[in-house]
């Protein structure tokens, strides 16, 4: 269906049968193919075996958390766009879900066509001027980063970055030696509301210092303007 289409697989991990079933009849009739897991233990196997390109995932489930499998998910390296769903409106629980990796945030109840809007947009944001992102590696001295994979070489040594680590790196590949704002950068990478917060983009900045900056506490690419924003430059 246009941009989209059925060899696309959205995996919703909810576990209210109604909600459920709302999700994933709207998907359909956009043109989505659809998974379903009713528990932690099933997301799991499930992200593990059938490769989504994008989760929606409740907040709370029987046999856990949302949160945690958000985090979980990303730290073995998968970086499919993750959208959690949650009954509670307040800005901790977003900025919980967004430090944990989530890469936008829906509080029930929602409308359907917000809920679509949102995973259109979140899909689109995994390319550039229509096209898939290129393969060619991005260095920055002994360390590179892919951004079409999402693989790096790091301190840590081969990592996979999540998709919010990947959107800024690409953010500041684009705009080098050019200040952008915590606002530019909400805008840029998040593209939604106004759920994340200064910190958010704050600890986003420190993960990439620990990533690719030869002395992390002493940055000399990712660069604080004190009161104006950040600066990157070779």
């Amino acid at each position: 269906m246009g941009e989209f289409s059925s060899t696309q697989l959205i995996l919703v991990v909810e576990d209210e049968p109604l909600v459920q079933e709302l999700v994933a009849l709207n998907l359909k009739h956009a043109g989505f193919a659809v998974a379903i897991a009713q528990n932690v233990v099933q997301a799991q196997i499930a992200l593990s075996t059938t490769q989504p390109t994008l989760a929606i995932v409740d907040a709370m489930l029987p046999d856990g958390d949302g949160f945690l499998l958000t985090r979980q998910a990303r730290d073995q390296g998968l970086t499919l766009p993750i959208l959690l769903l949650t009954a509670r409106n307040d800005t901790q629980s977003k900025v919980r879900g967004l430090d944990c990796g989530a890469d936008d945030y829906l509080t029930k109840p929602f409308d359907v066509p917000e809920l679509l809007a949102r995973v259109r947009a979140l899909l689109r944001r995994g390319k550039v001027g229509g096209t898939t992102l290129a393969a060619e590696r991005w260095r920055l001295g002994n360390f590179w980063a892919r951004f079409d994979t999402g693989e790096a070489f790091t301190h840590e040594g081969d990592v996979r970055l999540s998709e919010k680590e990947l959107g800024l790196l690409m953010l500041f590949h684009k705009h080098e030696n050019q200040l952008l704002s915590r606002a530019d950068i909400l805008e840029e990478v998040w593209g939604m509301d106004s759920f994340p917060t200064d910190r958010t983009v704050d600890n986003f900045i420190l993960r990439l210092r620990k990533l690719f900056e030869p002395l992390p506490d002493e940055p000399r690419h990712f660069i604080t303007l004190r009161g104006r924003g950040y600066l990157f430059r070779r």
